[in-house]
């Protein structure tokens, strides 16, 4: 098994879940329990398959270390310490903090789980370190792991003649959401109170989860950051790339139980070469299956509309800036290829007079790649679910960095504390106006945690004035419709990479 193993200090924290004992660490004021099995390790004849429930085991389990993080290639943030117990299928667990008083006092808190970005390829729950979210916020922060890539999403069963269930990987966030159901009690959290969230490829599994029936019961809240229902592989696209990566293989139709034999270096290879072989698209992706979620975009974005589920939504301002610097092309993010979209999808005369908004200058095109791919749907998002009657707030983060202005994922040195040289790319020094403005966000989102609203100084997003906080260094506001003009031109509309 991944994960378990010594490490320096004392293991005094010990729970017990219907697996078996583990045993935890207490440190200051936050107790962490650190490479939990939540479902069985997808590996041999469970490869492939949806996940299984854990066996049991003897004795008491140490749970100290985080576990091995989904085979995959090093993304951003991932640092050596991060991803210290390596990588690979034996992937399926999360991370557990409390406050120290949750195990003592009897009084249960509520529950954030969070579902980590990374494109669906890259990304671990070890990256975020739940403890000072616990400790400030009073709550209990759970972490997790789930298959990426090749391994948890690409349609096979679309080209292949085998039993390949879709989405593997928001099936096992379906499973880890379960297990906080069933066990987080033990840890000191509220199983009526838990609020699934997630930036990036985490807010669009969110918002899948939203529209999926199989979430019912599982979560009372969601916060979706950058991120919605267009990053997405359409039918054409989730064909192409399944094919790509069974001709790569060497697999042809009546080939897939080779599969599961298959050197798992051997796939997550197919999958670098699918990402190189087909640009502006993710080498592998969520679909709409017709099973898990809906079959059609327009099907999930109704049923993602659930006026029961408070929600809490935002982007950043300059999204894409990240990926006009990262190497790779897995969305449209320059001129042309912007155009080129806009164009295919919505025919060239109401693509122009759209495109007549973003003036042909760098801040132009930084503002229509950051609205086509994460603004526009995320606020698209937000207003459905407002119009079906939801609780929502929305944000936009405006913290500039010297290199990447307000990039993809910036908000995440703040809410998280990272450092290192990740957190100066992403935000620059941690000046006192940047650490105050994380200290304002982490007090805004425990708070939805904890109530369902993120504080009486951050209004409600209503139509049509759609009040949206602008978190600034240098003193948040509240906006009424920011860039409403442009809002308009897309009414409503969301426009996927590819389709």
């Amino acid at each position: 098994m991944s994960g378990p193993g010594a490490d320096e200090g004392v293991e005094d924290a010990v729970v017990g879940t219907a697996a078996g004992r583990l045993a935890g660490r207490r440190r200051g004021a936050v107790t962490s329990w650190r490479g939990v099995p939540y479902a069985a390790p997808p590996v041999g004849p469970l490869r492939f398959r949806a996940p299984r429930p854990v066996e049991r085991w003897g004795g008491t389990r140490p749970a100290t270390r985080a576990a091995a993080a989904a085979t995959q290639g090093r993304g951003l943030g991932q640092s050596a310490r991060a991803l210290g117990a390596g990588v690979g299928e034996d992937c399926l667990y999360l991370n557990v903090h409390a406050p120290g008083a949750a195990l003592v006092d009897g009084r249960p808190r509520p529950v954030l789980v969070w579902l980590h970005g990374g494109a669906f390829t890259s990304g671990s729950g070890a990256l975020y370190d739940g403890s000072r979210l616990a400790e400030e916020g009073d709550i209990v922060v759970v972490t997790v792991n789930y298959r990426l890539g090749v391994f948890g999403f690409v349609d096979f069963a679309s080209v292949l003649e085998v039993d390949v269930p879709s989405n593997l990987g928001l099936r096992d966030q379906l499973a880890a959401l379960r297990w906080v159901q069933q066990e987080v009690a033990a840890f000191g959290g509220d199983p009526a109170q838990v609020t699934v969230a997630g930036e990036s490829a985490g807010s669009i599994s969110v918002a899948l989860l939203l529209a999926s029936a199989q979430s019912r019961g599982l979560f009372r809240a969601a916060v979706m950051q950058s991120g919605s229902l267009n990053l997405l592989h359409g039918d054409h696209t989730r064909v192409e790339v399944a094919r790509h990566h069974a001709r790569l293989l060497g697999l042809g139709a009546h080939d897939g139980e080779r599969l599961r034999q298959l050197p798992a270096a051997a796939l997550a290879a197919a999958q670098q070469q699918v990402g190189r072989d087909t640009p502006g698209t993710l080498a592998a992706s969520p679909v709409l299956d017709g099973d898990l979620v809906p079959g059609s975009l327009a099907g999930a974005q109704r049923a993602a509309a659930r006026p029961e589920i408070p929600l809490l939504a935002g982007h950043n301002h300059d999204e894409v800036t990240l990926f006009q610097r990262l190497p790779g092309d897995i969305m449209p993010t320059s001129r042309p290829a912007l155009t080129a979209r806009l164009r295919a999808v919505l025919g060239w005369d109401r693509a122009g007079e759209l495109m007549a908004l973003y003036p042909e200058t760098r801040r132009g095109t930084v503002d229509l790649g950051t609205d086509l791919n994460f603004a526009m749907p995320t606020r698209h998002f937000a207003e459905r679910h407002r119009a079906a009657g939801g609780d929502t707030w929305f944000y936009r983060f405006d913290a500039r960095g010297p290199l990447l202005g307000a990039t993809h994922a910036a908000e995440l040195v703040l809410l998280w504390g990272w450092t290192g040289p990740t957190a100066l790319v992403l935000r620059g020094r941690a000046t006192t106006g940047r650490t105050a403005l994380g200290d304002r966000m982490r007090s805004h989102w425990t708070s939805f945690v904890r109530t369902g609203a993120p504080g009486p100084d951050w209004p409600a997003f209503t139509l049509p004035d759609r009040a949206t906080r602008v978190f600034d260094p240098a003193g948040d506001r509240v906006a009424l419709d920011p860039a409403g003009e442009r809002r308009r031109a897309w009414a409503g509309q969301d426009v996927t990479p590819r389709d």
